[in-house]
């Protein structure tokens, strides 16, 4: 009992060393935004959707997602080709005060 108790101990403590080692709060890596070679526009068709179109006129691979000033979950990054086109469309509740922030660099 007293050895179990004593590994439990050491446990604990190995575990809250780990812990402090790793900030709590650390901030996510600012997102860049992407060339101005690499084009957006955004778009509401219904009431309840968002849709980005993105194209890529730069002569090298950009990595953009689009960006809201209200975070949408699993917003996918795009690796676009020179010349490649793609479309973000997502259902939403689109309230007052929504907007589209532009792309970011992913």
């Amino acid at each position: 009992m007293r050895k179990s108790l004593a590994v439990a101990a050491a446990s604990a403590v190995a575990g809250l060393t780990l812990m402090a080692g790793t900030p709590a709060n650390a901030a996510p890596a600012a997102a860049t935004t992407v060339p101005s070679c690499v084009t957006s526009t955004f778009s509401t068709p219904f009431f309840a959707m968002v849709r980005v179109d993105m194209e890529n006129k730069c002569t090298t691979e950009q990595r953009v997602k689009p960006s809201f000033n209200y975070e949408l979950k699993d917003v996918p990054c795009y690796a676009l080709q020179p010349g490649q086109k793609a479309v973000f469309s997502r259902d939403v509740i689109f309230a007052p005060g929504y907007t589209f922030a532009g792309l970011v660099s992913c």
